[in-house]
């Protein structure tokens, strides 16, 4: 542990190291976190974002289920509010609490259309006031801590940062995660570092190093997080999309930054990998749904190999574990045989359900 990767408080919970999976909606399954937690190594995993409402249906209780499953090897588990009304952000925080939830998250950062258009997300950053109201109501009805997750503005007119920290911070948020970038910036616009510092430096003349602040958007890279440390200051790093490419991406990450070489699974492992992310998979879900809901994760297991372009043609056809199991076999065989002939090859993220990092 150095300057770059270090243990880190929120509140009083304490986290091995400062890197932290990102809360993604149809990515952060307690599934995928298991995953990340125990090939990675990552020091806070997140659920997928729970929006918050008031009166539930059977549907609704059973989604709110699936959403928050949690298992203690996982541990300690972040798991994110959705919402725009302070009552029910705070009544949605105490069920995330009686969940199991180690830390809440309020989510000030999704980009997406749907959830401007509710006034969630991103969109809340164009009123200060209401997301102190809503932290204040989160604060009053758990007693885990409760952070944010920002960007640098809801547009590039509209740069806040400092005024939602403000607001955050005066209500009891203990913790601040910033996309540095502004709502309308795609994945892949250069992240804009010289805001992040403005808020870590803000944080720190009003609460010293008591409330870490921790970077987002394209810290997937060892140069990126040491960018992020060296010119803003960040107390950690907040990885989403790239991990869901890569299982074994924050172990990577820990061993370039120490000086050290990154792990290349076998193929054998990559396999096992996969067959136990399945069942993981097949147990949340279910035989009919997870076969469907598998298929986004599977392509990151295999991509950059050999055939894996005619792989996927195969596996998007599959219906039943007994189909998933003889594809990847014949897959896995073929290729430790060295029957793939071509060149490399590398797949672009594939997300049926329209999920992304929130």
């Amino acid at each position: 542990m150095g300057r770059y990767i270090h243990p880190v408080s929120i509140g009083p919970v304490h986290l091995a190291n400062n890197l932290l999976l990102a809360p993604m909606a149809g990515f952060t399954n307690v599934a995928f976190r298991l995953i990340a937690k125990e090939v990675g190594g990552c020091g806070l995993v997140a659920t997928e974002m729970v929006a918050a409402i008031g009166r539930q249906s059977p549907v609704q209780d059973k989604r709110f289920a699936v959403l928050t499953r949690n298992l203690p090897q996982e541990r300690p588990l972040a798991m994110q509010v959705y919402g725009n009304d302070p009552d029910l952000c705070g009544r949605t925080a105490a069920a995330l609490d009686a969940a199991g939830a180690d830390i809440i998250d309020l989510n000030c950062g999704c980009p997406v259309r749907k959830a401007q258009q509710a006034g969630c997300g991103v969109a809340l950053m164009r009123d200060p006031a209401r997301v102190g109201a809503i932290v204040k109501a989160m604060v009053a009805a758990t007693t885990k801590p409760v952070t944010v997750k920002m960007r640098l503005g809801a547009s590039a007119q509209n740069r806040n940062a400092l005024e939602i920290a403000h607001a955050a911070l005066e209500n009891g948020a203990v913790a601040l995660t910033v996309h540095a970038r502004t709502g309308e910036s795609k994945h892949g616009t250069p992240v804009d570092l010289s805001g992040l510092a403005e808020v870590k430096a803000f944080v720190k003349a009003r609460c010293g190093e008591a409330v870490p602040v921790f970077a987002n958007g394209s810290m997937d890279t060892a140069a990126a997080i040491r960018a992020a440390k060296d010119e803003a200051g960040a107390d950690g790093y907040m990885i989403g999309r790239a991990a869901c490419g890569d299982p074994w991406l924050f172990r990577n990450l820990m061993a370039e930054l120490d000086g050290g070489e990154p792990y290349a699974p076998t193929l054998e492992e990559r396999k096992r990998l996969l067959e136990r992310h399945f069942d993981l998979i097949l147990d949340l879900f279910g035989e009919e749904r997870g076969v469907r809901v598998m298929r986004k994760y599977t392509f990151f297991y295999c991509n950059r190999l050999p055939g894996v372009r005619r792989f996927r043609d195969r596996f998007c056809r599959i219906t039943s574990r007994a189909e998933f199991q003889q594809v990847v076999d014949d897959f896995f065989a073929d290729l430790i045989a060295g029957r793939h002939a071509g060149e490399v090859e590398h797949l672009t993220l594939i997300d049926e359900d329209g999920g992304g990092e929130h």
